[in-house]
């Protein structure tokens, strides 16, 4: 096991909140060109969309965030305080019950994840396999930039209270990310170049995302 193999099953799963959080974050800054948008004052409406962000963009950069948030839930659900390591559960349940309204809003649209699986993840149909849009079927789920503002504020805001709880634990996974990029650094360039850029551009990008939103710790 090298020394970037050891982790815990908490770490791994903040780890997994984590990086989900920053592209969710990377996506909806994208869509409207400004950076840091989560942190300021909301005022949408005064910055237009950058004039090379066409709408194939503009949906690509929608359904991440929505693909994206769905496998955060799943996450957080499934794995944070569930499988990770038992001398943190009692944290975990804190960190749970105190972003419980962030949660509570995300849960609000009860078809994201039939939205996420029938229209943005596999080939249109639903259950019944009828293709759901030459239905005009509609989704309880988010649809428009100011609900996707939201959803990604919450899970924004979710991550931030987790951080706080587990600065030792992000600082171990900073670490982590420094060795692994590192030792990509140390070796040979692989032959799948474009896998091995997407890694290495998602790897540095979180690794400077986790720096910027832990600078204090």
């Amino acid at each position: 096991m090298t020394d970037f193999d050891k982790y815990n099953l908490t770490e791994e799963s903040l780890f997994t909140l984590l990086s989900l959080s920053t592209q969710i974050t990377q996506a909806f800054e994208s869509i409207f060109d400004r950076e840091d948008i989560l942190n300021s004052e909301f005022e949408i409406s005064q910055f237009n969309y950058h004039h090379l962000l066409n709408d194939t963009i503009h949906d690509a950069l929608a359904s991440q965030i929505i693909i994206k948030a769905i496998s955060f839930i799943d996450e957080w659900n499934n794995y944070f305080g569930v499988k990770t390591e038992t001398k943190d559960q009692e944290t975990i349940l804190q960190i749970k019950s105190l972003t419980k309204p962030a949660y509570s809003a995300l849960m609000a649209w009860k078809e994201m994840n039939s939205y996420r699986n029938q229209a943005l993840a596999h080939n249109h149909r639903d259950k019944y396999k009828k293709n759901i849009y030459l239905q005009n079927k509609k989704f309880d789920a988010p649809q428009t930039d100011d609900e996707l503002l939201l959803v990604a504020f919450c899970i924004h805001k979710m991550s931030q209270v987790t951080s706080l709880f587990f600065q030792d634990e992000i600082i171990k996974i900073i670490n982590i990310l420094e060795k692994i990029i590192q030792e990509n650094k140390n070796k040979s360039i692989d032959k799948d170049i474009t896998n091995s850029f997407i890694h290495y551009n998602f790897t540095n990008t979180l690794l400077d995302t986790l720096r910027k939103n832990n600078s204090n710790i």
